[in-house]
């Protein structure tokens, strides 16, 4: 076994084994994107990429949610993205799910304290205030992160998050939770409604995030980088009502 096998994972197709979705965010179009955690290791389900379709198909997931699933790492990761995976989307098989405070304790075993410790620092800042970080480094590209106080507005079209970690205020993150999108999408005109679902849930002291850096992309004059999102949060204590972490009753 060489070292990237140890550091990565081999590139033989794993026997089915049981991994722990942690994320399940919107992309462009009807794709998404979802990862989990197998023991202490992240995978995102990368290739083939997954959408909405087949997620329906198979009954929706969400964070929490244990299956069963085959993958192997692929010949090509671009770094910051080591945790890509190439899967079998036939091995997937649900097999139990856990209850939040489970999934977020074993979260919070993984946790960073600091934005900054798990991604380095931002090479500069969106002209919005949203971080982005260099294309082709960094040791991962997604991370749980223990926050002293969120907040989840909407902006525009999305949804836009503002925290602070142990060392300083992170403002303008999208946040691309599918479940928080779907939600969006059915309150329609309704933004006052929106915006009372995501204080009342979303709004907090001491909180879990789920983040992570999206994909090198170029936008005005600003040089290619990957821009930080957040993809899930979890209160300490919870207080979810309207956003379910199950996708069962996607559209």
């Amino acid at each position: 076994m060489t070292l990237f096998d140890l550091l990565f994972g081999a590139r033989t197709w794993r026997a089915p084994a049981k991994v722990v979705i942690t994320d399940v965010t919107r992309m462009q179009g009807n794709r998404v994107c979802m990862a989990a955690l197998h023991r202490r290791a992240r995978i995102r389900l990368h290739e083939p990429q997954p959408e909405e379709v087949w997620l329906r198909s198979v009954g929706g997931l969400g964070p929490g949610d244990v299956v069963s699933l085959s993958w192997k790492t692929p010949r090509h990761v671009r770094r910051p993205h080591i945790e890509d995976a190439d899967w079998n989307p036939a091995s997937l098989e649900k097999v139990d799910r856990l209850p939040e405070d489970e999934l977020v304790r074993q979260m919070t075993a993984l946790a960073f304290s600091s934005l900054q410790d798990a991604f380095g620092k931002p090479c500069f800042f969106s002209d919005n205030g949203n971080a982005a970080f260099p294309p082709d480094k960094g040791s991962r590209s997604l991370a749980f992160l223990m926050v002293n106080s969120v907040r989840a507005y909407s902006y525009g079209d999305g949804v836009r998050v503002d925290f602070r970690d142990s060392d300083r205020e992170w403002t303008m993150a999208p946040m691309e939770d599918l479940r928080v999108r779907i939600h969006q999408a059915q309150c329609g005109s309704c933004s006052a409604g929106l915006s009372e679902s995501l204080t009342s849930e979303f709004e907090g002291r001491e909180a879990l995030l789920g983040v992570g850096l999206g994909r090198p992309f170029q936008y005005g004059d600003n040089p290619t980088a990957c821009y930080l999102q957040v993809n899930h949060i979890f209160l300490i204590p919870s207080r979810r009502k309207h956003f379910a972490l199950s996708l069962r009753s996607s559209p």
